[in-house]
């Protein structure tokens, strides 16, 4: 019962500023900002060089001691009563998509940043320390695969795996984090952590056609991305009789609507085809080549399991019915996670003390809060996207769910950091 009369006194003294975690909102959405209004903020790109040091420089203002791992993480530590203890985190990312928003990932870190500031401001001490981290890559449109860091820094992949990752100019990680100057030390790694909180813009629907206003994720679905390389004979696209084609891009058109029909007999799953590189790309010729990208989730791992078995019966039958070659390989997964129960109560308990009405979800797409979660206790909030749109540049959040989402974050850290 102390404990809880604790927990709830401090959830009431520290408040989020909203003027200031909107203008903070803001001025990270001019760097990178495209035509349209939307931000083009790549990973270890010029534009996150320049978001990084503006989050260091806020960091450092708002009392933390910054530190930046072999990864490019960014902490910003905020000291406990507890010197000792472990940490409770909070964070997100910085990178964009080619075309993204102004919400996506960059809330998490600044929120998280936001509520530090408002335990300043409050003069509030907990028992655990607090951090502040800013993942990189983890979009990974520009060094695949996605959560790269999280999953290096969580035993997914080797440090090695990741500097050796190459974007389309054949740039490395490694060579591009030098370069950026965020190259640190591997001793600055998270090792542990108390608990993992990450506030994210839904990227969907669900919040917004429900009436809610904050989301408890229970967890992250399964994802397998993989290649589907169809190879069939290049020809004049005059004197060729349609007959007589192995057209490697009609065979790979199957294939992508195969695999829409495929969402409709796997209630639960949905599947992507979101690029496609066409050999040899000419106006007069037969595409002798063709690769396309899949991208298949669910919440379950025998739905997922399903759902890439009916992927290669698809591309058999392609083949066949075509007279191509398809060669289809998954270069990537990610399991579905279910997140901690704690850090779910901890954020609903968050949400009710504030009056907020919530929905429990699972999260459709990829967060470093996965990868955290394989290894520490995690869990997520959701805030509503207007018309479920992101990775898109008109995405939009309100100033007033940012503002709510960042004072459910504040109020399930404080309990956490409370223990």
């Amino acid at each position: 019962m102390p404990m809880a009369l604790s927990t709830r006194r401090m959830a009431t003294t520290a408040v989020i500023n909203g003027e200031r975690l909107w203008s903070a909102l803001m001025a990270m959405a001019e760097i990178g900002r495209t035509p349209a209004g939307g931000v083009r903020r790549l990973a270890l790109s010029d534009e996150d060089r320049r978001a990084r040091d503006l989050l260091v420089e806020w960091l450092r203002e708002a009392g933390c001691a910054v530190r930046v791992d072999d990864l490019g993480n960014i902490y910003g530590r905020r000291d406990g009563d507890d010197a000792g203890a472990t940490a409770v985190v909070c964070g997100s990312h910085l990178d964009t998509v080619p075309t993204g928003g102004r919400f996506d990932g960059v809330l998490g870190v600044l929120a998280a940043l936001e509520a530090v500031r408002a335990m300043r401001d409050a003069d509030l001490r907990t028992h655990r320390p607090v951090e502040v981290v800013c993942w990189t890559n983890e979009e990974g449109v520009r060094f695949a695969p996605a959560m790269l860091a999280s999953g290096v820094v969580c035993g997914r992949f080797t440090v090695d795996e990741a500097y050796a990752a190459r974007d389309q100019d054949g740039r490395t990680f490694g060579e591009e984090l030098r370069r950026i100057g965020y190259l640190g030390k591997p001793e600055h790694r998270m090792r542990s952590a108390a608990a993992y909180v990450e506030l994210h813009v839904e990227q969907g629907p669900t919040l917004e056609e429900e009436g809610a206003q904050v989301g408890i994720v229970e967890g992250v679905e399964g994802i397998s991305w993989g290649w589907a390389d169809v190879t069939g004979r290049a020809a004049h696209a005059g004197p060729t009789p349609v007959g007589d084609r192995r057209d490697a891009l009609v065979a790979a058109s199957r294939i992508v609507l195969a695999l829409r029909a495929l969402c409709a007999e796997l209630p639960g799953v949905r599947a992507t085809v979101g690029r496609c590189e066409v050999v040899p790309n000419a106006i007069n010729v037969i595409p002798g080549a063709v690769r396309l990208s899949t991208d298949l989730r669910a919440r379950t791992a025998d739905l997922l399991a399903t759902a890439s078995r009916r992927l290669e019966e698809v591309c058999a039958a392609v083949a066949r019915d075509d007279r191509v070659e398809v060669r289809a390989r998954e270069f990537w997964q990610s399991p579905p996670t279910p997140f901690h129960p704690a850090v779910l109560s901890a954020v609903a308990d968050a949400a009710r003390d504030l009056g907020h009405t919530t929905l429990r979800l699972w999260a459709g797409a990829g967060h470093d809060a996965k990868y955290v979660a394989d290894r520490h206790p995690a869990g997520m909030i959701f805030v509503p996207s207007s018309g479920g749109l992101s990775h898109n540049e008109a995405e939009w959040t309100s100033k007033d769910d940012c503002v709510r989402g960042a004072s459910v974050l504040l109020g399930a850290v404080l309990r956490l950091a409370a223990a």
